[in-house]
């Protein structure tokens, strides 16, 4: 008995995933083969674009030509003669191969035998008008969707993962998930203290968390993806590339700017280390939150077949290699052994934490008998109120800007495309900028207001490092990003004297500058030798936080 070959495919992806068109096809081709008493054969390409492919790109479809040469198929239904190809290279290729094998073609609307030369001009007609059509439909759709998305509409496809779909009258809109958008959170979070891309997967794929495409398993890719898509900031931005025009629309925002820009500049910190952070082999508490003097990320040596175990500025050996677009000069030229610096930071930080009944009863004399301390409170409270109204009267400027330039690109008002794109350029990075300056103002103004919620939190940091006698590396490791925002390490070449600079997240005291304003003051600590007798010097104020401290304890 003689067989039919069934080619089903769709051109979207969205389409396969929906499965009615290729279920469509796949009962029609299977009624015919009824009809005409052949069994049948099931050839599924699934959802591919038919306008722009070549048979490199289809694998079952070349099966299905050496099959033709073979003489094993004689007979081949497609829905339609697009669903062969709507390319006219490969059509040709096609029709080629079955006008050889003299190969039936069947279709919803008939049959055409290739080996008729009436059959075959019809044919050939009929995939010329398939084209046409398709370029006409293609060119309706980016139309339709450029004007949707001009009116502020979502321009259709998958939503981007913590997003879901809201029909409203007159299209679609982007709206947060909330089950999904937990999840955006903790990746940015978690990259952001020190998590790698592969402890972010794990953590997805352990809680269960599906993929925009309903798998179970998240590649690192798509992870990556996430972590620089600005769509999560409130950017929805699409480029039309035929009419060069670029629409920016405002969604609504997951990730706060700060944190964004925070996990932007860890992305950059890690590609400057040329992949180190995801081959390395050896374990380093403090090396990803730790910077030379002159700036650059301090990275970490470990030979122990020599007996090297380094924490060094790799500044010149970049530069050298041309991968460091720095041209600050570092004064470090001497290495620090690596167990006694992680040492001496964790045991600063364990001491600083450990007893803090003497900073509370300190903290609150210096309240009650310096009064201006207060006073000093106060005005820094009115500065930062003040200039967050500044702020956003500068974003609603920048705000009215964008619009203004849009307006003069629409009315064709510039004389070169690259002076828009500069532009354009310029003021949404200086949009962001005031955004990320906003949300900063906010919490410095949060922080203040809630000043004695921290002081009533120093008995439970406290309790948590009295109450264990060791740390493991990764409890080290947790709480060192926990409380430390970065360290910076000089070296004072006068002394031969290494200095390690403290940064912690969140001040408990401040200090005054020049102009009275209230100001942080890092922990400092120096030696003259760090595998010997420490000689730290005074701490110059106390710090700690209560960041993520629930969850760390959780």
């Amino acid at each position: 008995m003689e067989i039919l070959h069934i080619l089903i495919r769709v051109s979207t992806q969205i389409q396969e995933d929906d499965g009615t068109s290729l279920k469509t096809q796949q009962e029609q081709g299977i009624e015919l083969s009824k009809k005409l008493k052949m069994k049948y054969q099931i050839h599924n390409e699934g959802g591919t674009s038919s306008n722009k492919d070549t048979l490199d790109d289809r694998p079952i479809m070349v099966n299905l030509l050496n099959l033709m040469d073979q003489g094993k198929i004689k007979h081949l239904f497609v829905y339609n003669t697009d669903r062969i190809s709507r390319n006219q290279t490969t059509w040709y290729l096609i029709r080629q191969k079955m006008v050889k094998n003299e190969v039936i073609l069947y279709t919803s609307t008939g049959k055409y035998d290739t080996s008729g030369t009436m059959e075959n001009l019809i044919l050939g007609i009929l995939s010329e008008v398939s084209q046409y059509d398709n370029k006409v439909r293609t060119e309706r759709s980016r139309i339709g969707k450029l004007e949707k998305v001009k009116q502020n509409y979502y321009r259709g496809g998958h939503p981007p993962f913590g997003f879901r779909i809201d029909k409203v009258q007159g299209g679609s809109k982007l709206v947060i998930d909330e089950y999904e958008s937990k999840y955006i959170l903790t990746m940015y979070t978690m990259y952001s203290e020190g998590h790698s891309i592969k402890e972010i997967k794990r953590r997805l794929e352990r809680e269960q968390v599906i993929t925009r495409r309903g798998n179970k398993h998240w590649s690192l890719g798509s992870i990556q993806l996430i972590l620089r898509n600005q769509t999560y900031i409130g950017i929805d931005q699409y480029h039309d590339k035929k009419s060069n025009t670029t629409v920016r629309n405002n969604i609504p925002q997951i990730v706060s700017n700060t944190l964004f820009d925070k996990v932007q500049s860890k992305r950059l910190r890690t590609l400057r280390r040329k992949g180190q952070m995801n081959r390395t082999q050896h374990r380093y508490l403090i090396r990803d939150i730790m910077y030379c003097s002159c700036g650059t990320p301090i990275g970490g040596r470990t030979k122990s077949e020599r007996s090297i175990h380094h924490y060094y500025c790799p500044q010149s050996e970049r530069k050298f290699n041309k991968s460091y677009p720095s041209e600050n000069v570092c004064t470090m030229k001497r290495c620090v052994n690596i167990q006694p610096t992680e040492e001496l930071v964790w045991n600063t930080l364990k001491g600083l934490l450990k007893d803090t009944v003497d900073l509370k009863t300190h903290v609150n004399y210096v309240l009650k008998e310096n009064p201006e301390f207060s006073v000093m409170l106060r005005r820094q409270r009115y500065k930062l109120t003040r200039k967050l109204k500044e702020l956003k009267n500068e974003l609603l400027t920048v705000s009215d800007g964008i619009v203004e330039l849009e307006k003069k690109k629409i009315l064709k008002q510039f004389n070169s495309e690259d002076i828009y794109v500069r532009i354009k350029k310029n003021l949404n990075t200086d949009y962001r900028k005031i955004n990320v300056k906003i949300e900063n103002t906010n919490n410095l103004l949060t922080l203040h207001y809630q000043r004695d919620k921290w002081y009533s939190s120093l008995d439970n940091i406290s309790e948590l490092i009295n109450s264990k006698k060791t740390f493991s590396y990764k409890e080290k490791k947790t709480l060192v990003h926990l409380f430390i925002q970065s360290i910076t390490l000089s070296y004072i070449k006068e002394t031969k004297v290494h200095e390690l600079n403290l940064f912690l997240k969140i001040p408990l005291v401040f200090n005054t500058n020049k102009t009275k304003d209230l100001k942080n003051v890092p922990t400092k600590n120096t030696s003259q030798n760090l595998e010997g007798q420490l000689d730290q010097t005074n701490t110059l104020n106390d710090y700690s936080t209560v960041t993520d401290l629930a969850r760390f304890l959780g």
